[in-house]
């Protein structure tokens, strides 16, 4: 008897399992990510709904336009998040995200009803409604847990950023730490200022200098500010970035060239006002990348076969 439900049993579950095959074969597979299969059918519907989704969840959906491709590899990206972040012991049940729809409700002054109209009018079921709101949890967990560690923004990056967004803006003001490479300009034979530059910077890698510079001296200046030099050379150093050697200048029959091996900007009101603004655009940026070198690494440690 228990071998006949058993062969019964086998046949129900292969039956099963090739009525279920049919069915995702004329949905045609696009992909699979371990143990998760993606259907066409879920593609073509997030189309039908990417207005929708990316009012509800613009953090994911941020592109104007989307290739079949693009959404495929945000479904791949969403196991992955979700996968990662479970196994740190992150892991978003219904509760929360029934918990964040009814804080959305009160703080917009909305009955569940008034939300479910609103869906209606957006082709979104209330169902894909509760889903992209727990992916989006889940992704803010994912970017505040694992990718944001790994950006670092710099104060030296914050003012470089500053300085490149007001460029133009004659009243900023630098300090710097320079060194002096200067020589007395009756001893050169050949008194072209660009040949000066290109020994120099030919010194700078080998150590090694022409028979004509055998005279040449250097001064380390630190903590120079701007106010403390001549008009000339204020002008000079504030369009020479740190790490680089000034445009040559006569200065008392001598010579001169900078290398500016540290350039800082002063901190003003204006810049203390927007400093957090620019050190969170900075994050952002980086974020995009890391993010991505993240997932690049990742995706090795995961069977994925793409078919779109």
């Amino acid at each position: 008897m228990k071998q006949k439900l058993f062969s019964f049993f086998g046949v129900a579950l292969i039956s099963f399992g090739i009525a279920h095959a049919e069915d995702k074969l004329l949905d045609k597979l696009v992909a699979v990510v371990n143990t998760r299969v993606v259907s066409l059918s879920e593609i073509k519907r997030i189309e039908d709904t990417l207005l929708a989704r990316k009012e509800v969840s613009p953090m994911i959906y941020s592109e104007k336009k989307y290739a079949p491709k693009q959404l495929l590899d945000i479904i791949i990206k969403s196991y992955i998040i979700r996968d990662k972040i479970n196994g740190q012991g992150y892991v978003i049940n219904d509760d929360a995200v029934e918990s964040r729809i009814k804080m959305t409700e009160e703080r917009l002054g909305l009955r569940r009803a008034d939300l479910l109209t609103f869906l209606k009018t957006k082709n979104l079921t209330f169902e894909e409604y509760f889903e992209i709101i727990r992916e989006t949890m889940e992704y803010n967990v994912f970017a505040s847990k694992i990718i944001a560690p790994l950006i670092s923004v710099t104060e030296q990056e914050i003012k470089n950023e500053y300085y490149r967004r007001n460029s133009s803006n004659k009243t900023l003001s630098f300090k710097y730490n320079l060194v002096d490479f200067y020589i007395k300009e009756s001893l050169l034979i050949d008194k072209d200022q660009e040949k000066f530059l290109t020994i120099l910077k030919d010194y700078q890698l080998t150590g090694k200098l022409p028979e004509e510079y055998r005279d040449l001296e250097t001064n380390n200046l630190e903590n120079l500010n701007e106010d403390a030099l001549s008009k000339e050379l204020a002008s000079t150093l504030k369009t020479t970035g740190e790490g680089s050697f000034s445009k040559a200048s006569v200065i008392n029959g001598y010579m001169h060239i900078f290398y500016v091996q540290k350039k800082d900007l002063v901190e003003s009101q204006e810049f203390s006002k927007i400093k957090e603004q620019i050190q969170n655009d900075i994050f952002m940026d980086k974020g995009k990348s890391v993010t991505q070198n993240w997932f690049d690494r990742e995706f090795s440690n995961y069977y994925i076969k793409n078919l779109l």
